[in-house]
């Protein structure tokens, strides 16, 4: 969903409140049934892409369709309520199944909404009730949100409670531990740390206790990373999964979501981080852009308190193009109070780069050499080599991160290559604070 606003006055704003609002006023409204539609991508435990998986929502009728070679997807024609968005594949005699939740607004795409799958005997759930803390009443609507302690998931599992107070949350990996979080505006939330177990729903119920509507301080030390990759990763699923592994093997940070290919055809997004702040009081966290010298606009309400990133993915974003990002906390009674939104983080700019092509590769005289096209605002390049294709947890052989090159060319100097192997290669070219990074395609040769 996309809030624009004309102003904002002392980097604050309740506008992209109102316009949640409004959408979930419109959502729930009546006058017939209205539809929206919902993207996002299906990984697996590895945070690798699912091609081919069955993506479904079981609502008045039943709407899906298959996940692409990227592993994105989307769902339209979707009632416009809360959804169970659901993910299942059979591989040789094994099924993957993963779930997650999803709000569907009318007329409206809600978008990077991931689900992760796993094979069916390690899916986990657990269950129980939300109950208000002064009068015992149980809470319709409160959003149960897990996240996995490790780092090891690369998507938030979330429900919400039914008319009765009560949930079941469904998709969560057996034997992994989770931040498990309750919560509802007006009411400060309440967590528990537990680790499911497949075939048996763990019970954990929560009990809310009244906000004292405090602000949340501003996020900070907010940066943010700007990836541009090959085209190929729009058309082909192998290229796709590499580049994904090779970003995060580069950056440990980086977490997938839906990347949409620019006019250009260069897959660009922008992936934000700030210090995870550690209250029950938080809802979650505006997401602000601007481009250039314009206007500032709300692009997001990332309603999930204990994340500490996010990925920008816009169609919009084009490379060579300045963008400025700036987030902010609401509390518990977001959007609803002055207090509810808290002031702006520190704001970061940056210029995601255009293409990066490798012209060529020589093994002449018994060296390999390394030529490419130079990248306006790159300031340095790094080769990294590796001795198989890049899979899950690659690791590079070899590459000149410590001394990176400056200009268009680089002559391999590092542990010795096996004559007669081959080996493959891409290229990083990263503007001077390495806040804007842009990737070749995956490239081979065989040493000499």
């Amino acid at each position: 969903m996309i809030f624009v606003v004309k102003r904002i006055n002392n980097m604050k704003s309740s506008q992209i409140a109102f316009g949640i609002l409004a959408l979930t006023l419109i959502a729930c409204g009546g006058g017939g049934t209205q539809t929206g539609s919902v993207s996002g991508l299906i990984l697996d435990t590895d945070g690798n892409p699912v091609r081919g998986a069955r993506v479904y929502v079981e609502d008045s009728t039943i709407r899906e369709t298959v996940s692409n070679s990227s592993g994105s997807f989307s769902l339209t024609g979707v009632v416009a309520e809360n959804v169970q968005v659901k993910a299942t594949i059979s591989k040789g005699s094994t099924t993957f199944y993963g779930e997650n939740f999803a709000q569907v607004y009318a007329n409206e795409n809600s978008q990077s909404m991931n689900v992760v799958m796993m094979p069916l005997s390690q899916v986990a759930a657990m269950q129980g009730t939300v109950t208000e803390a002064s009068r015992g009443v149980r809470v319709q609507g409160a959003r149960i949100t897990a996240k996995p302690t490790t780092g090891s998931q690369f998507a938030t599992a979330q429900t919400i409670t039914d008319s009765n107070g009560n949930y079941f949350l469904n998709g969560l990996q057996s034997g992994v531990s989770y931040q498990i979080m309750a919560s509802f505006t007006g009411f400060r939330s309440t967590d528990a740390a537990r680790i499911p177990t497949a075939g048996i729903t763990l019970a954990q119920s929560f009990t809310l206790q009244n906000s004292s509507d405090g602000i949340i301080p501003s996020p900070t030390n907010l940066s943010a990373v700007a990836w541009t990759s090959p085209s190929e990763v729009s058309r082909d699923r192998v290229a796709a999964q590499a580049i994904s592994n090779v970003k995060k093997f580069i950056d440990a940070r980086y977490k997938p979501s839906t990347t949409r290919v620019t006019a250009n055809g260069n897959a660009v997004e922008v992936q934000l981080f700030w210090d995870k702040f550690d209250s029950l009081n938080i809802l979650g966290y505006e997401i602000w852009r601007k481009r250039g010298s314009g206007d500032w606009s709300g692009i997001d309400f990332l309603r999930d308190p204990i994340s500490e990133s996010y990925l920008d993915s816009d169609s919009e974003l084009r490379e060579n193009l300045a963008y400025s990002y700036a987030v902010a906390g609401g509390n518990s009674n977001y959007p609803n109070t002055d207090n509810s939104k808290g002031d702006f983080s520190n704001t970061v700019g940056v210029t995601p780069l255009a293409d990066m092509y490798v012209n060529s590769v020589s093994t002449g005289g018994g060296q390999v050499t390394f030529n490419w096209q130079g990248v306006s605002g790159a300031a340095n390049y790094t080769v990294y080599v590796f001795s198989e294709y890049p899979g899950v947890r690659v690791t590079s052989y070899a590459n000149n991160f410590n001394a990176p090159a400056t200009g268009t060319t680089w002559t391999y100097n590092l542990t010795p290559l096996a004559p007669g192997q081959r080996y493959y290669y891409l290229v990083m070219g990263a503007n001077a604070n390495d806040t804007a990074r842009t990737l070749s395609a995956v490239g081979s040769f065989v040493a000499p």
